[in-house]
């Protein structure tokens, strides 16, 4: 089966607030879940039929949710597991559903252009490299003439570009598969991802917390619906041991230590909150502040080549052409 087939980021919040609704207004959640994969197309409305069967055969929420990472994303299927056991369902999943992507659509447009400028400027760049500049540096040697400084520095430079560019088939390969493959997608986006999942935990111990359970009784179960094994274990060393140097170590020190200065689990889950929602407005603004820096750094640098290999073909070709007149 290729590897396109997971599901989309809609589709899994569709999932995910059916649940939660049905959760909050004691309703089935099978016939729900059937009567939704109907509008759904083929393959996603298959998972969906499959996992009203497993609910109607009477298996738990939280272990039908487990196993189904093609059906619900990493971080609902967590909020469903946690929601499920502490009771909270409807209130994890506000606070899931309603995180703004890091980087807005602009963004990711001008991102897309620069990687189609950059592929079309590493095949012509590599042709350059691989073609014309060795040729002008022959003839250069054989004339007995000096090398010019661009010459030579494009000479130098050609072959990390040659060897870039002859790359350049797998890159165009792996580009399409990322565009036709969600889960591919998610398979490269995991290790630049850990800081987004570490603030999604921390939203969801904020409203376990403010709901009135203990640090770590929610520490705990929380680290058992992690798939990140970091994570976990940052969560399983605050159920161990309840106090502000372990609970440092996933909101920092001086958050910590004004959580255990409050005393009540209002006031407590409001700053579990509030660091959650401070880190994710940094983290958008450090990727946003990355693809503004990105596009013109990417532009200049593509310019800098493009002048080395004109200088070093033209300065040349200039002296050829007046040494012959």
């Amino acid at each position: 089966m290729l590897p396109g087939r997971a599901c989309s980021g809609v589709e899994s919040a569709s999932i995910l607030r059916i649940l939660a609704g049905c959760a909050e207004a004691a309703v089935a959640m099978p016939p729900m879940l059937a009567a939704w994969a109907a509008s759904q197309r083929h393959h996603q409305a298959g998972r969906v039929v499959q996992l009203a069967e497993r609910l109607s055969a009477g298996e738990p929420l939280e272990s039908v949710v487990a196993g189904e990472r093609s059906t619900l994303l990493d971080e609902h299927a967590a909020a469903v597991q946690f929601g499920t056991q502490t009771g909270l369902l409807p209130q994890m999943v506000a606070v899931t559903v309603n995180r703004q992507a890091s980087l807005s659509l602009r963004y990711r447009v001008a991102i897309g252009y620069l990687v189609v400028v950059l592929v079309m400027f590493l095949a012509t760049a590599g042709f350059l490299s691989l073609r014309i500049v060795p040729i002008y540096a022959k003839i250069v040697d054989d004339f007995g003439m000096e090398r010019p400084p661009s010459l030579q520095l494009a000479f130098a430079v050609s072959g990390p570009v040659a060897l870039v560019s002859s790359l350049l088939p797998l890159l165009i390969i792996f580009g399409v598969l990322l565009l036709v493959s969600r889960r591919l997608r998610r398979w490269a986006a995991w290790p630049f991802q850990r800081g987004q999942r570490a603030v999604a935990a921390v939203d969801l111990l904020s409203v376990a917390v403010a709901g009135g359970m203990p640090l770590d009784v929610a520490a705990r179960q929380l680290a058992a619906c992690q798939r990140d094994r970091r994570l976990a274990e940052k969560l399983d060393l605050i159920a161990k041991e309840d106090s502000s140097v372990t609970l440092a170590r996933l909101i920092g020190r001086v958050p910590a230590e004004q959580f255990f200065r409050l005393s009540s689990s209002g006031d407590r889950g409001w700053l579990l909150h509030a660091v959650a929602t401070r880190r994710r407005e940094r983290r958008r603004r450090r990727w946003t502040l990355t693809a503004e820096l990105l596009v013109p750094v990417g532009v200049f640098l593509m310019g800098v080549l493009v002048l080395i290999e004109s200088l070093a073909v033209l300065g040349p070709l200039n002296e050829l052409v007046g040494g012959l007149s």
